[in-house]
C-alpha cells in the first residue's frame, strides 16, 4: 500500500481549489466569521449580529457555486462562462446578505433552512437532469450519490478524529509542561476543521466524473444486507402499526391525534429512502421481489395520505395555517404526487425524488404563496378579527381605549401576538398602531438581554393594545406577569464567613408553573446532613439541619422589593436587600440571594419559581 507524500496531499488540495476556489473562499470565510463570533462577550451579540448573516451567506453561496461548478463540469462549459456562473453566485450571495434581519428571527432561520435544503438537493441531481435516457440517468445518478455520501462519511470520519486528536494534544501540552492554553483554542480548532479542512476534504474526494453506466456492478453488500434484512421488516412492522391506529379511529370515531403526522411522514420518508437504496437490485434474478414491494408500499401509502390530511385539517380548522402545518400539508400533497407518479406513469425516474424537492423548497421558501406568507396572513386575519370583536381596534387602527376582555380572547391574542413577533417580528403590526413600534420597543428597553426576548416585545405591543398579558394556563384569578432580580452587584469578591462554620456555595432551585409548590436539595455539612426546601406557596426557605431543628427563612422582604410592573423586567437589587439572616437556638444561617424570578399573581401576590445564591450557616 502506498501512503500519501506531503506533496502529493499540496498537490491534490491545489487541484482541488483551482476546481472549486469560490466554494473553498467562502467557506474560509464563515470560518472565520464563526470563530470572530464566538468570541464575543454575550452581551455583544445582538450588535454583531451581522457576522452571523455572513456565515449563513456564505454557507448558501459555497453551496451554489458547488453546485453550479458541477453543472459547468457536466455541459462542458468554457471558462468565460464559468466565470460568470460563479460571480452570480457572488452576486446572489451579497443580495441574501443584505435581505436578512439585524436580529434573530425564526423566519429568517426558516428561510435559511429551506435554501440550504434545497441547494442539497440541488447538488444531487443537477448533474442529472436532462433529455438522456432515463434508465442510463439514473445508474449514474444513484452512482454518483453513492459516492457523494460516502464521501460525507470519510469526511466527518477525519474531521472528528483529527479533532479529537489535537485536542488530546492540547490537553496534555497543558497539564504536562504548565502551558496556559486558551479555551477559545479549542473552538477555534473545531471551526478550521469544521468549516475549512472537512469543505475542503470533501471536495477533493467529490466525483470528477458524471457517467452512466449500463449496469451498476459496485453495490455494497453491506448496504443490501441492511435494508433488506433491517430497515424493510421494521417499515413493514411500522405500517401494520399505523394500518392499526386506522382501524382503531373507524371503530372509536376519535379524530386522530395531531402527532400522527410526524409518523406518517418519518414513515413515507423512510420508505422512499429504502426504495432508493435498493433501486439497482430491482431487476435481479434474486430480487424481482423489490419492484412488487415498491408498488406495494406506494399503494398502501393512500390510505396513509388521507390520515395525514384528517389529522393536518382539524389543526389548521382549530387554529389556522402556522410555518410546521404549512409544511406538513405541502410534503402530504408532494406524497400523493410521489405515490401517483411511481403508480401511473410508464416511464419512472428515481431523479424525480430530489429535482421535486429541491423545486418544492425554493417555492415556498419565499412569496404571499410560501410558509411565511400564508401563515403570516392566516394569523394576523385571526388576530385582527379578535380586536375587532373586543373592540379593541375599528378601521385597521388600534381604538386605544382600555375595554374589559374576556380572559379566553387574552389568552388567545396573547399567543397570536407572540406567535407573530416570534416568528415574523413585530414590525408585522406596525399598520395597526399610531406610534412608530422601534421607537416604542426601543424606549421601553434598558438591556441587551430584553432586546432578545420576543416575550418582552409581546407585553410591550399588548401594552400598546390596552390589553393585559395572558398565558394560555391562567386562571381567572392567576398570575398577571413575570418578575426577575438579581444582586447588584454579584459575588466576584471573596464571602466573608466569619463567625460561620459552613458554607453552601451552590442554593439553586427552578419550579416549573403549576408543576409542584415544593423542591428541596441535600447538601453535607460535615457530620450533618442538611436538608434545603423552597416552599413557593409561601415564598419560605426551610432548612432542616438535623432531626431537632428547623429554621424558616421569609422572602417576603426580599420580594416585596421587587415592583410589580417593571418595564426592563429584570430588576437589580442593592446587595444589602438579598440577604436574609435568621437562626434558632441551635443553628445559624444567613441567605444570599444572588438570582430569583417568579410570577406576579393579582392582587400584587408574588410567587418563587426559581432561585440560586449561597448559604452560611453555624451550629450554635
Amino acid at each position: 500500500m502506498n501512503f500519501p507524500s506531503i506533496r502529493s496531499v499540496f498537490s491534490g488540495a491545489g487541484r482541488s481549489f483551482l476546481r472549486y476556489p469560490l466554494a473553498i473562499v467562502l467557506a474560509v470565510l464563515a470560518t472565520v466569521f464563526c470563530i470572530k463570533r464566538s468570541h464575543l462577550h454575550y452581551d455583544e451579540g445582538e450588535a454583531h449580529f451581522w457576522y452571523i448573516n455572513i456565515v449563513a451567506a456564505a454557507y448558501l453561496g459555497m453551496m451554489l457555486s458547488i453546485a453550479l461548478t458541477v453543472l459547468a463540469e457536466k455541459r462542458k462549459m468554457k471558462g468565460g462562462v464559468v466565470a460568470a456562473l460563479q460571480g452570480g453566485v457572488l452576486v446572489l450571495s451579497a443580495a441574501y446578505y443584505f435581505s436578512l434581519p439585524d436580529h434573530y428571527t425564526a423566519q429568517a432561520l426558516m428561510r435559511f433552512v429551506l435554501f440550504a435544503l434545497g441547494l442539497h438537493w440541488l447538488v444531487a441531481c443537477i448533474a442529472f437532469v436532462g433529455r438522456d435516457s432515463g434508465s442510463l440517468q439514473d445508474n449514474g445518478f444513484w452512482v454518483y450519490n453513492k459516492r457523494l455520501f460516502l464521501r460525507i462519511l470519510t469526511s466527518g470520519l477525519y474531521t472528528v478524529v483529527l479533532y479529537l486528536g489535537l485536542v488530546i494534544a492540547l490537553s496534555a501540552i497543558e497539564h504536562l509542561f504548565h502551558v496556559d492554553v486558551d479555551n477559545d483554542l479549542y473552538t477555534d480548532t473545531w471551526f478550521v476543521l469544521g468549516g475549512v479542512f472537512n469543505t475542503w476534504f470533501f471536495l477533493a474526494g467529490f466525483p470528477a466524473e458524471y457517467e452512466s453506466p449500463k449496469v451498476i456492478d459496485e453495490y455494497p453488500k453491506g448496504l443490501k444486507v441492511f435494508t433488506q434484512f433491517v430497515l424493510l421488516p421494521i417499515l413493514t412492522i411500522y405500517l401494520l402499526i399505523l394500518y392499526a391506529y386506522m382501524i382503531r379511529i373507524a371503530v372509536t370515531a376519535v379524530w386522530p391525534y395531531g402527532w400522527v403526522s410526524y409518523m406518517v411522514l418519518a414513515f413515507s420518508v423512510a420508505g422512499i429512502l429504502a426504495i432508493l437504496l435498493v433501486w439497482p437490485l430491482r431487476d435481479e434474478k434474486d430480487n424481482r421481489w423489490i419492484s412488487g414491494y415498491s408498488r406495494f408500499f406506494y399503494f398502501a401509502l393512500f390510505p396513509l395520505i388521507i390520515l395525514l390530511g384528517f389529522a393536518i385539517w382539524k389543526r389548521v380548522a382549530s387554529y389556522g395555517v402556522t410555518e410546521q402545518r404549512y409544511f406538513v400539508l405541502v410534503l402530504a400533497f408532494w406524497l400523493l404526487y410521489i405515490a401517483l407518479y411511481f403508480l401511473l406513469s410508464k416511464r419512472k425516474t428515481i431523479r424525480l425524488i430530489p429535482v421535486s424537492l429541491c423545486v418544492l423548497a425554493f417555492l415556498i421558501s419565499f412569496g404571499p404563496w410560501g410558509a411565511a406568507g400564508v401563515s403570516l396572513s392566516v394569523q394576523r386575519s385571526r388576530l385582527k378579527a379578535l380586536l375587532e370583536k373586543d373592540r379593541l381596534l375599528a378601521g385597521d387602527r388600534l381604538t386605544g381605549q382600555a375595554v374589559s376582555v374576556p380572559l379566553a380572547d387574552r389568552k388567545e391574542i396573547t399567543g397570536l401576538t407572540e406567535y407573530i413577533v416570534q416568528m415574523h417580528g413585530y414590525r408585522a403590526l406596525q399598520s395597526w398602531f399610531a406610534t412608530d413600534l422601534d421607537s416604542l420597543i426601543g424606549s421601553a428597553r434598558r438591556s441587551s438581554y430584553t432586546a432578545l426576548d420576543d416575550q418582552f416585545r409581546t407585553r410591550v405591543l399588548l401594552r400598546e393594545m390596552k390589553i393585559e398579558y395572558a398565558n394560555s394556563y391562567e386562571g381567572e384569578d392567576d398570575l398577571a406577569e413575570d418578575f426577575y432580580a438579581d444582586m447588584e452587584k454579584p459575588t466576584d469578591e471573596a464571602i466573608v464567613t466569619t463567625g460561620y462554620d459552613y458554607l453552601v456555595s451552590n442554593i439553586y432551585f427552578t419550579i416549573g408553573r403549576h408543576q409542584v409548590n415544593i423542591d428541596s436539595s441535600h447538601y453535607q455539612l460535615g457530620k450533618y446532613q442538611l436538608l434545603v426546601r423552597l416552599d413557593t406557596a409561601t415564598n419560605q426557605v426551610r432548612l432542616f439541619p438535623d432531626k431537632d431543628s428547623a429554621l424558616t427563612i421569609d422572602l417576603s422582604a426580599v420580594l416585596s422589593e421587587i415592583p410589580s410592573h417593571n418595564e426592563e423586567q429584570t430588576v437589580h437589587l442593592p446587595r444589602e436587600k438579598m440577604f436574609v439572616e435568621t437562626g434558632n437556638s441551635q443553628w445559624g444561617c444567613y441567605l444570599a440571594i444572588t438570582r430569583c424570578n417568579g410570577d406576579v399573581h393579582r392582587g400584587d401576590k408574588k410567587m418563587i419559581r426559581s432561585l440560586s445564591g449561597y448559604l452560611l450557616m453555624k451550629k450554635k
